[in-house]
């Protein structure tokens, strides 16, 4: 799937917020300048990738299984059974944007370093979302969903569904073919890649209370914003 830069440009809103800047705050000049100039440098360095692969629910069953480790009560064990549609994904900005990062840190240039980290992982998660899109209008070419269908993703390492997965994963939809690599620690590089399941289905396959024992640990709470899509639907 081929990713428009341009499509996945953070707004400056969501860049501040990222930053710990309450929204409403008064943006000093200097912060004005690091926005600029990180942006700047993602349009430059950033190279996005993107590779999908349809999955039938036998076979991603057993990637979801991965080493079982999983939590007993991960929400994606009960979701994906009632999915109509299953897609594997990966995504990465390219090892460009990463190396600059960490360039940046090791230069100790923290200010920019940061602020171009949360504008690389803010373009990923819209990539994502990009792909959500992707899907959902192939599948209404193909006449495959229904009114009251979503996609959305879903990544290993959230929401009790181990990151052990992504060993699976790999094996099945070979992301080393976008640059694409996993360490034995589960990690991949570049970081600033994402991997998961694109899951469609009535939307209410989706809606799960954020109350399992693993949410009160969860820094992100993305479910909280995916809820307000569900319910906007």
């Amino acid at each position: 799937v081929d990713i428009n830069i341009n499509e996945i440009v953070p707004s400056t809103e969501d860049i501040i917020l990222s930053q710990g800047i309450p929204k409403g705050s008064v943006i000093k000049e200097n912060i004005k300048k690091l926005l600029d100039d990180s942006l700047s440098l993602f349009l430059t360095e950033a190279h996005p990738f993107c590779i999908i692969r349809e999955i039938s629910e036998n076979d991603f069953g057993e990637i979801f299984i991965g080493e079982g480790t999983n939590e007993e009560e991960a929400p994606l064990k009960e979701i994906y059974p009632q999915a109509d549609h299953l897609e594997l994904f990966a995504v990465t900005m390219g090892s460009g944007i990463s190396e600059r990062i960490t360039e940046l840190f090791n230069c100790s240039d923290f200010a920019i370093g940061s602020m171009l980290d949360s504008v690389a992982s803010l373009a990923a998660d819209k990539s994502v979302a990009l792909l959500e899109k992707h899907v959902t209008k192939k599948l209404i070419e193909k006449k495959m969903t229904r009114n009251s269908s979503m996609v959305l993703s879903y990544s290993p390492g959230y929401c009790g569904w181990h990151i052990s997965a992504q060993k699976k994963l790999f094996l099945y939809l070979h992301p080393e073919q976008i640059g694409i690599s996993l360490n034995e620690s589960y990690l991949m590089t570049p970081l600033k890649s994402v991997t998961g399941v694109l899951i469609n289905g009535n939307k209410n396959i989706h809606n799960f209370e954020n109350s399992f024992s693993f949410c009160y640990n969860c820094k992100a709470q993305s479910c909280i914003e995916r809820k307000e899509r569900i319910l906007s639907h």
